[in-house]
């Protein structure tokens, strides 16, 4: 049992953290005595600890006493802890004359080791949970999606009670046999070209098609093939809009047949031709879409018929509670539910759309993504809890094919953008959580013709086949299953814990338990689905 010191408002940070790092903790209490306390407000007064690792990015009355320089570094630097790096956001504090150190950030010492009294000091530079609450209201920019920077909080820290002798019980972030889940997500933005009559669509379909295919196959963006597909169904239009040809952009039979029998969540339109609120207060027209979901319920009762999941590309949601009940009760009006996710459309969010969204009813948001980035904006792709709300998840989005492949985005070539995606996916394999990917209606279909991408992202995910695929609503049940175990631990020093995992309806998880035994990591995992008994 780890015991907790920290600041009141780090509290729900701190909560969360240990929702995400899933192991027996408590708030730090004087009638108690811990192996390990982990503190952000120096060494905390009456709580007695063989080891206190004390986090915090300001001068502390420890380092006064352990006679070590101390400077203060204010801007967002990078830490090196073995082979691994991340950024810092909230600053950080270099240590110098203070011995050995495993953190280094520009050749400066970002941690130190030493006694206080009869307890051993591991003093680490920088506020964790600062760091943490960053991460999952701020996020990380652009430039840093790739580093899961979270992920990498919670590794240090095993990393500490390792070598701080401590055998500890975690619920890793995967179930039961796969090492970790993944949602096919798609944003339904069109759904037939036949309902762009002269309009910037169609347009835009025509010259991209015809001249801007052309353009490619000479730069060598792409095979001959893709261009004689584009240049064809530029030819069949006519017939395609008199109704003597099959329209050639039908989302949900293209990805029935793409994902082949793995489920699917589709994220539709609520209302055609709302373009809605832009952040800035404006309305941009071309927001607009073209169709709403009750326009094509029969196509999409028949997906969920078929185990796919449907769910709201939200227009106004983001900002207003009143305007999100409306968007929500047009799905459910199909689905039957009781409630649903969203995606909003263009990722458009704020700090008050954790608030909004809750108040409308969702039951999961997945927008916490880039438009013009792959990876991890809150540094993590577990399914966590958005802040300052009552239990509102957050579905986070982390490989999307338009910020891969847009010319004012990423703009990769095909073999770049299977590097990238094979980075991520092993990540995905060390870590766990979730890896969400989100290929729009329209990518599979001409012009764009990101199909082969597609496939060769689901060939490496399928690599070693440990994975579990499942709706965007399924993985977050999985996660809200992983929040409800609690551990009871008799004594805080030590003993057995009780793992109070309820049954899983659906896959269960493992517990595993942490030892350093001559100096190497020990690893025992047993399979878990309700309350457990583990012997530390």
């Amino acid at each position: 049992m780890i015991g907790v010191a920290c600041k009141p408002t780090e509290r729900e940070t701190a909560r969360e953290f240990f929702e995400l790092f899933k192991t027996p903790w408590e708030v730090a209490r004087r009638d108690r005595q811990y192996r390990v306390v982990l503190s952000t407000v120096g060494r905390p007064d009456g709580i007695v600890a063989q080891q206190l690792l004390l986090y915090g990015a300001t001068k502390q009355a420890t380092d006064l006493r352990a006679g070590v320089t101390v400077e203060r570094f204010s801007g967002v630097t990078e830490v090196e802890w073995d082979d691994l790096r991340f950024p810092l956001y909230r600053g950080a504090l270099f240590f110098s004359g203070a011995g050995p150190a495993v953190l280094w950030s520009a050749g400066h010492a970002v941690d130190y080791r030493g006694r206080a009294d009869d307890a051993s000091v591991w003093r680490i530079g920088y506020d964790l949970f600062d760091e943490v609450g960053h991460l999952l209201t701020v996020g990380q920019p652009p430039s840093r999606a790739r580093t899961p920077t979270l992920e990498l909080h919670i590794a240090l820290l095993r990393h500490l009670l390792l070598e701080s002798g401590m055998s500890f019980v975690e619920v890793p972030p995967r179930p039961a046999g796969c090492d970790f889940i993944c949602c096919l997500t798609h944003d339904i933005d069109f759904f037939g070209i036949t309902r762009h009559v002269f309009d910037r669509t169609l347009a835009g379909f025509v010259v991209r098609a015809s001249l801007g295919t052309l353009a490619d196959v000479v730069r060598r963006r792409r095979p001959l093939a893709d261009a004689v597909r584009n240049w064809a169904a530029l030819l069949s239009l006519p017939l395609v809009f008199l109704g003597l040809a099959p329209d050639f952009w039908r989302p949900i039979a293209d990805f029935a047949r793409a994902d082949n029998g793995r489920p699917s969540t589709f994220f539709v339109v609520p209302f055609r031709d709302r373009p809605g609120i832009a952040p800035d207060g404006g309305v941009e027209a071309r927001r607009a879409v073209k169709y709403q979901a009750s326009e094509v319920a029969a196509q999409l009762k028949a997906a969920s018929a078929d185990g796919n999941e449907l769910a709201v590309h939200g227009i106004d949601a983001w900002r207003d509670a009143g305007a999100g009940r409306e968007e929500l009760a047009e799905l459910l009006a199909l689905t039957g539910r009781s409630t649903a996710g969203i995606r909003m459309h263009w990722l458009y969010f704020s700090a008050d759309s954790p608030h909004q969204l809750e108040a409308a009813g969702f039951d999961y948001d997945s927008t916490w993504g880039y438009s013009e980035a792959v990876g991890y904006r809150a540094g993590t792709s577990q399914v966590f809890c958005l802040p300052g709300t009552n239990g509102l998840m957050e579905l986070p989005l982390c490989v999307m094919d338009s910020a891969m492949f847009f010319p004012t985005r990423m703009a990769l070539p095909r073999a770049n953008a299977a590097k990238l995606c094979k980075e991520i996916v092993s990540i995905a394999r060390l870590w766990g959580g979730t890896l969400v990917i989100n290929w729009h209606d329209r990518s599979t279909a001409p012009e764009r013709l990101w199909g082969e991408a597609y496939r060769t992202l689901l060939e490496e995910i399928q690599l070693n086949g440990r994975v579990w695929y499942a709706t965007g609503t399924q993985a977050v049940q999985w996660f809200r299953w992983r929040r409800a175990i609690r551990f009871s631990q008799e004594a805080a020093a030590g003993g057995p814990v009780e793992v109070l995992a309820p049954p899983a309806t659906q896959a269960g998880g493992i517990a595993r338990v942490h030892r350093l035994v001559g100096g190497r990591v020990e690893l025992r995992d047993r399979p878990l689905d309700g309350p457990a008994r583990i012997d530390l």
